[in-house]
């Protein structure tokens, strides 16, 4: 059931109108159950509107012609035997799938083999690829990229990537993403299109506006590099859904372990590790992470949350630099009120080195994520937004543009007394974000930067800013409360 607001109704022929083939009605997701198999929605969305283009939840024959492209194209991990039968006996095969491109030194540590091409879903590890293919597609030299991937075995004996068609937005460009917004002289109704573009529904009553400034928020890290952030929340709010969904850049790895090699480097193979490889790199259910040798793994981390680099001595002498985003994901403990038990040492549940400050200090801030409404089935997006593979590319290419942290420069005053180095740092970096986000095209009041930006700016920091308060008399001198206009 939608609840739609009387003053400001979602208008979803004026998303269609202004945004054309790049929109898509957002019931078209759920009722296909592509998600339920582990498809992205960035590549959900793009296979419906070519396969069943349309409005409003599935029809019985859509829903069974989606199936039976599914079973046809989509491998499952069983199905490996099954298509390494069919093409030893000369069958060219399609799926879809993503695809990595991986080089590997020789024996001697020196000598680099011929590249070769991973496709997880299958634990295929050593496909031949040309050249041409890689040249044409360099992302999957890093993080991989979804797509249609045309198989075969020839004369060698092994199997070949014969031909591969990623899937692509149809527009990248920063200024046509910028007169699209313009074209919205309310914040609130773009910020109703981005929050619905998300996934969820922009109507439900639970999503106040301080809930849906708190969920956007998470956009923050794909908008900006090396932009790192924590959110704590109790279980159900769907904290890593956007992360999981929103771009083949981003990754996630939940709980457990997680060692060096991951993150850093492989010291065996010599493979750059996560941070070198993506956009957004998201580590969820922190609480119990565990980490293996914690001296060598802290180090690296702090240097890198610093400067956007990390040395690995056994690597190469020189440091290897990322723009990689670290998010960090918690599950908390609220009283009956709802608040968090700790809310001055927000982090004291956590594993021990998020307690030390030179650490904490390093992230830019908390999203407070006990303010959001646990998930239900109503707040599933039911209007018309953007196509997720689209919304993604165009949130990753604001990262490189400097107008915005030079705006947020001008526009705000620090108050030194009660502000040091890391906390202009990471709020001018949150509210650049956060421009990014709802004024791409730059148009706004000082009024606005304040209440849309600046504010929930230095709220994200403050929640750091009492941890450190809390934990070390050093940032007693600075005061308790962040003070800038």
């Amino acid at each position: 059931m939608n609840n739609i607001s009387p003053e400001r109704p979602y208008n979803n022929q004026k998303i269609r109108d202004i945004f054309g083939e790049l929109s898509i009605d957002k019931r078209r997701l759920p009722s296909s159950g592509l998600t339920s198999i582990g498809v992205p929605s960035f590549v959900a969305e793009w296979l419906l509107d070519k396969i069943v283009p349309g409005e409003g939840e599935l029809t019985p024959q859509e829903h069974e012609k989606v199936n039976r492209f599914v079973q046809k194209a989509f491998p499952r991990k069983d199905d490996r035997e099954e298509i390494k039968f069919d093409l030893k006996t000369g069958q060219t095969k399609t799926i879809i799938a993503l695809m990595q491109v991986r080089v590997k030194f020789g024996k001697g540590g020196e000598e680099i083999t011929e590249p070769f091409a991973r496709i997880p879903t299958l634990g295929f590890d050593s496909c031949m690829i040309s050249t041409d293919l890689i040249n044409e597609n360099r992302m999957l030299l890093r993080q991989g990229i979804w797509g249609k991937i045309t198989l075969s075995i020839p004369s060698n004996n092994k199997i070949e990537v014969f031909d591969f068609d990623p899937f692509q937005c149809s527009l990248l460009d920063r200024n046509a993403y910028a007169n699209f917004r313009a074209q919205f002289s309310n914040v609130e109704e773009w910020k109703d299109l981005l929050f619905c573009s998300m996934g969820y529904n922009p109507e439900h009553p639970s999503y106040t506006p301080e809930a849906k400034t708190w969920m956007l928020a998470r956009l923050i890290p794909l908008v900006e590099r090396n932009y790192h952030v924590m959110e704590l929340a109790p279980k159900g709010t769907g904290k890593s859904f956007v992360f999981e969904n929103i771009n083949s850049k981003v990754a996630v790895l939940s709980g457990g372990k997680v060692t060096r090699a991951q993150l850093f480097i492989n010291g065996r193979t010599k493979e750059i590790g996560a941070l070198g490889r993506h956009d957004v790199l998201v580590l969820d259910e922190v609480q119990s992470l565990t980490i293996d040798n914690p001296d060598e793994f802290i180090g690296p981390l702090k240097t890198y949350l610093a400067n956007g680099s990390y040395n690995v001595s056994s690597f190469s002498d020189q440091p290897i630099t990322s723009d990689c985003s670290l998010v960090m994901l918690a599950n908390i403990e609220l009283t009956s009120q709802l608040q968090p038990r700790n809310p001055n040492h927000l982090v004291a549940n956590l594993p021990r080195f998020f307690s030390e400050t030179a650490l904490l200090d390093r992230i830019c801030g908390i999203i407070p994520g006990w303010k959001i409404p646990k998930f239900q089935q109503a707040m599933i997006a039911s209007q018309v937004g953007l196509k997720m593979d689209f919304f993604g590319e165009a949130l990753l290419a604001l990262r490189s543009d400097p107008r915005f942290e030079a705006y947020a420069k001008q526009h705000t005053n620090f108050d030194s007394k009660t502000v040091n180095v890391r906390d202009e740092k990471s709020i001018i970096k949150s509210a650049s974000g956060l421009l990014k986000l709802l004024y791409p095209h730059l148009e706004l009041t000082p009024t606005e930067y304040q209440e849309h930006c600046l504010k929930p700016a230095v709220e994200l920091r403050q929640y750091i800013r009492n941890s450190l308060y809390h934990l070390d008399d050093e940032f007693r001198r600075y005061g308790q409360k962040i003070i800038c206009t």
